[in-house]
């Protein structure tokens, strides 16, 4: 399971300043009612960059997901593909699913190339020498499928997610050891077939708490 958060919430392939490109949150889901992801991106830097995008699909988030190939050339597009940002601005990408209407959760690495546009008209040699100032971050898209079934199963503070899509699971009370102070709180994605167990957080006090969000609705399950 530590993989499984590591790769949700630590998808950074290449570290950017914090001063550099915004691309949001690391993770972002198409849920089952909708085709359409639209992304927003930030320039907080006073200088314009060149922004390149594209897609991977990748047999699952966890660190040891394998590259595979999309089931038609239409299955996930975005709009644009390139983007000039100019000083402190903003884009919208969008990103359209057009795959298959089952009941399979898919999954997709969104690689941003970044670059300053002062390095892009720099010769090749020059860019090349300089090419530690350019940036390449990785993001994680989940398509929830078509045909989804959300469902789970709680034993003795372990959450088990037997359904289909994957939920966003939060636990929150008294906290299980005392040198972490009186109250904790966990959040984690727990794909399908997968169970947690948590670690911080004494769900076993009547005052724990554990729930999940299916897409965008809120289910108390202690």
């Amino acid at each position: 399971m530590k993989k499984l958060i590591l790769a949700f919430n630590f998808l950074l392939c290449s570290a950017m300043p914090t001063w550099a490109l915004d691309v949001g949150d690391i993770s972002s889901f198409i849920y089952s009612d909708s085709t359409i992801l639209s992304k927003e991106i930030r320039n907080a830097t006073a200088t314009g960059r060149l922004v390149n995008i594209r897609i991977e699909k990748i047999t699952n988030p966890l660190e040891g997901g394998k590259i595979i190939p999309m089931q038609r050339k239409d299955e996930l597009l975005l709009s644009p593909e390139s983007v000039l940002l100019p000083a402190e601005s903003n884009e919208v990408i969008r990103f359209y699913y057009k795959g298959p209407d089952d009941h399979i959760e898919r999954y997709y690495r969104i690689i941003w190339s970044d670059q300053a546009l002062s390095e892009v008209q720099k010769n090749s040699a020059t860019r090349h020498a300089l090419a530690t100032a350019s940036a390449v971050i990785s993001t994680i898209l989940v398509v929830a499928p078509r045909k989804v079934k959300y469902d789970y199963k709680y034993t003795n503070g372990t959450l088990e997610n037997t359904g289909n899509a994957t939920l966003r699971i939060i636990a929150y009370g008294p906290c299980l050891r005392l040198a972490d102070g009186k109250s904790c709180k966990e959040n984690y994605y727990l794909m399908p077939g997968k169970s947690r167990t948590f670690s911080q957080v004494d769900v076993e006090n009547k005052n724990g708490r554990v729930s999940f969000w299916q897409a965008n609705h809120f289910v108390s399950v202690k």
